[in-house]
Parts: C-alpha cells; structure tokens; sequence
C-alpha cells in the first residue's frame, strides 16, 4: 500500500518533467484542500514551528472560505492551484481539464496578483489532458515524495511513514480538511521533530526551474 504514499522511481522516470522531489535538498512542506475551517489553527502550527508552506487550494473552498485564504497570504505562505472543484482529473477530458486550472488559476490572480506556478491534482490522479493543460498555462505539476498520512486520521501511521520515508529533499503532503483536523498539530510536530533530529532543513521558499 505503501505505492500510494511514496511514489515509486518507475513512476518518476516515466513522467521526468512532474516535481516529485526538491532539486535544493530542503524539505517543502505542502498543505492540499483548503481553505477551510480549519486554516487558522494550521496557521497557528506553523507560526508555532517557523514553518512556512505552500498551501494548494481549490477554487470552490477559496471561494467559500475568503477570510481563511488571505489569512494564509498575511502569513507569508505560498498559494497553488488544487483545481477549482476537487474532481478526479483522470476521469475528464480536456476541456474539464482546462476549467479546473483556468478557473482556479483566475481566483488566485484576482485576490492575490499572482499567477499560480505549481498545479497538484486533487488525489494524485492525472491523464494527458491535465498534463496539456498544465503547460498550456505555463505551470509545472509538483506532486511528493511522500504523503504523511494525516488523513487516515490515525498518527501510528504519520510517525510510520515519516520514520520510513523523510529525506532531505522530501515534498511532504499534510491536508487542510476536516479528516486530517484531530492529528493534523501532532504530525507537524513529529515531522518537524524528525527533521530536525536528522539534521535536515525545511525550505522557506521553493523555486521552480
């Protein structure tokens, strides 16, 4: 099961121009889903930690919850696309594909001034058209070297997983939802724990080649 939460090296080498891993040997430290009612209390984990992140949010939950998203931006983090309704865009063709970016990418720029870099598909799930649609607004896809597990809503698992899998160029996934709300401030804890521990640093602000 694992194959789920660390991609294996076969699936890099078959799509070598996805981000899986930071080229600057720091760990990213990603948050998917918001915003939502949960944003503030992440924002005051990671104030807590000096931590900063790049929060991939959807449209819809910007929409829905405005307050939280520039709560984020005020912070000093890092807003990227999540697609604007959460679909699985391995199931659409490409003009589902192209809304689902373009949608969530026009919000962002209204709010913020600031046109989106990096696309992650909600689940992990892609085909050719979310690839196409990807470079036709001049994004790259970053997807992770491991998912922390925070939604499984069970830390025996987190503390698994970031014990098997951290690394010193790790793109790590936590989730701003609410299965992930229970754990979410003890697995920031135990990863920035672990990687203090191992001697590794967090990135403070991710550069796209």
């Amino acid at each position: 099961m694992d194959f789920l939460y660390k991609p294996p090296q076969f699936i890099k080498a078959v799509f070598p121009g996805i981000i899986w891993n930071n080229s600057q040997d720091r760990i990213v430290l990603t948050i998917d889903d918001g915003p939502s009612e949960n944003t503030f209390r992440i924002l005051d984990g990671l104030e807590r930690h000096k931590l900063k992140a790049i929060f991939f949010c959807t449209g819809k939950n910007i929409e829905k919850h405005f307050n939280e998203f520039n709560a984020i931006i005020k912070s000093g983090h890092r807003i990227e696309n999540h697609g604007y309704s959460h679909k699985r865009l391995i199931l659409r063709n490409k003009k589902n594909n192209l809304r689902e970016i373009s949608k969530t990418n026009a919000i962002i720029k209204e709010l913020t001034g600031y046109n989106p870099e990096l696309f992650r598909p909600p689940y992990g799930l892609f085909n050719y058209h979310t690839l196409h649609a990807v470079k036709k607004y001049n994004m790259k896809m970053m997807m992770w070297s491991f998912l922390s597990g925070d939604h499984t809503e069970d830390f025996a698992q987190v503390r698994r997983l970031t014990d098997s899998y951290l690394e010193k160029n790790s793109i790590i996934v936590m989730h701003d939802k609410k299965k992930s709300y229970e754990i979410f401030d003890q697995s920031l804890e135990y990863i920035a724990k672990t990687t203090k521990e191992k001697n590794f640093v967090f990135s403070s602000n991710f550069i796209v080649n």
